[in-house]
């Protein structure tokens, strides 16, 4: 048992680091700071379904968005949240998310008024439906489709003076995702599934913008079942935020690197 505890542990850390490496050549080729409204950063991400009880689970989610190389700020959002199993696929989150959001300084289509982090609340309720689409138990595509509907508190800020201005809109999301397994026997650095995703970010409500498409986002990346209540995700991102006019917009291409964990909090505790 230990011996495979030790295993597993190098294995992630091998892993871990080729990821980080992966991330410098990704990012080391380019400019200190991106123009034409084009970004690439890396992002850091734990996300944590952690069982209490049968069907109760406490989420747990921190993201650390870098840029050029971890030379500034993108982004920083914690998340805690609640997370109930309804059963038949289905289940529910209510969750409260805090973030520091950095303004894009090499695009040429940010608000020159905000200057430094800025502040953002939010609170989100989610419907998520999970479902198999072809294959026998666990080498079966797993799909999922993600619906959320959130309400944003954004703070304009400036240096030196602080926030000065908070404005609240709401945004529903659709994610539809894909967990493929591997058929092949995978051992050591061979990864043992692949997740691609699309997500569409729409406004809506009274206090909405003149465009409705808030952003879209589309990734893919290999993943490694690192032991039942861990994996790791090494992939690519790219983000597409359109401005006002409604004509051009601002891009992002992100390495991210994610740690998943189901671990229960509740010794004892057994899933079903």
């Amino acid at each position: 048992m230990q011996s495979s505890s030790s295993r597993a542990a190098v294995r992630s850390l091998a892993l871990l680091a080729a990821g980080l490496c992966s991330c410098n050549s990704f990012l080391s080729g380019q400019t200190a700071a991106a123009i034409g409204g084009a970004e690439r950063s890396a992002w850091y991400m734990y996300f944590g379904d952690h069982p209490v009880s049968e069907h109760w689970r406490l989420h747990l989610e921190g993201q650390y968005r870098r840029a050029d190389l971890g030379q500034r700020w993108e982004q920083l959002l914690v998340r805690p949240g609640v997370a109930y199993k309804l059963g038949h696929g289905f289940s529910t989150l209510v969750a409260y998310s805090y973030l520091r959001d950095y303004p894009f300084e090499g695009g040429s289509f940010g608000d020159p008024s905000t200057t430094g982090p800025q502040p953002e609340h939010r609170v989100l309720e989610e419907l998520k439906f999970q479902h198999r689409l072809l294959g026998q138990e666990e080498k079966a595509i797993q799909l999922s489709h993600r619906f959320r509907a959130e309400q944003r508190w954004s703070g304009t800020s400036t240096v030196g003076v602080g926030t000065t201005n908070w404005d609240f809109a709401e945004r529903a999301r659709y994610r539809l995702t894909a967990d493929i397994p591997f058929r092949w026997k995978t051992a050591g650095a061979l990864p043992d599934y692949a997740s691609v995703y699309n997500e569409i970010f729409v406004n809506f409500g009274p206090h909405g913008t003149s465009n409705a498409l808030n952003q879209n986002r589309t990734y893919g990346a290999l993943g490694w079942d690192l032991d039942k209540d861990w994996q790791l995700e090494v992939g690519y991102l790219y983000q597409y935020q359109p401005v006002p006019n409604g004509v051009v917009g601002e891009t992002n291409h992100a390495l991210q690197i994610t740690i998943n964990s189901t671990v229960p909090f509740r010794r004892g505790h057994r899933r079903r």
